[in-house]
């Protein structure tokens, strides 16, 4: 179980979309709303951490397409995120600054963007069931299941609240403010980057 739960951490705290999303939500916005944006995200950790528990791999071997479209689907909403910051961005430097993307906005909807970032990422899904199928790989009893779904849920919301506290203090706020401009416009690189190295394999298979 802790085995499982280390390796589930380790998922986690690697950098992607989700910090993303949670540390801009911070520090254009608040704690609460990064606290939304966390909520989101581990929503769908307990859901999909549920459903691979009780066979999702199989779903996803009896039906592939379903993992393909998925895949693609994601992609194209992190290229939306992306799109949105870099719009954000030029109409900043018109002087007509928007709030369609991560910034000051409302709890629930730092928790909508959270739930769709999350469940657009397939690759973390993909991740999530080769670490059950380990744990799931010795005879486990519910309590089991119950407890591991738990421990990594739990640990997936310490280490975003964390996030969201530390990007929500003023030092890092004021200094994401400052270089506001130059970290998007990298933020949107790598949502780029990410999305295409995620659906460019998918395409190439699928010919």
């Amino acid at each position: 179980m802790f085995t499982a739960a280390l390796i589930y951490i380790l998922a986690v705290i690697s950098p992607g979309p989700n910090f993303i999303i949670v540390s801009r939500f911070s520090s254009l916005g608040s704690v609460t709303t990064g606290l939304g944006a966390t909520l989101g995200i581990c929503t769908v950790g307990v859901f999909f951490s549920t459903i691979s528990l009780l066979g999702l791999a199989a779903l996803l071997h009896e039906y592939p397409a379903f993992s393909k479209v998925a895949t693609l689907c994601g992609s194209a909403y992190l290229l939306y995120i992306a799109y949105s910051i870099i719009k954000s961005v030029l109409a900043k430097n018109t002087g007509t600054a928007e709030s369609t993307t991560p910034g000051v906005t409302s709890f629930a909807k730092a928790y909508r963007v959270g739930v769709i970032t999350n469940i657009s990422n397939m690759k973390t899904i993909a991740f999530m069931i080769s670490i059950y199928a380990g744990f799931l790989s010795s005879p486990r009893t519910d309590l089991e299941k119950v407890l591991v779904v738990m421990l990594c849920s739990t640990l997936e919301v310490i280490w975003y609240s964390l996030v969201s506290l530390l990007f929500g203090q003023g030092p890092i706020k004021a200094l994401f403010l400052k270089y506001t401009r130059q970290i998007d416009v990298g933020l949107a690189v790598f949502l780029v980057a990410f999305s295409l190295n995620n659906a460019i394999p998918v395409l190439i298979a699928s010919r």
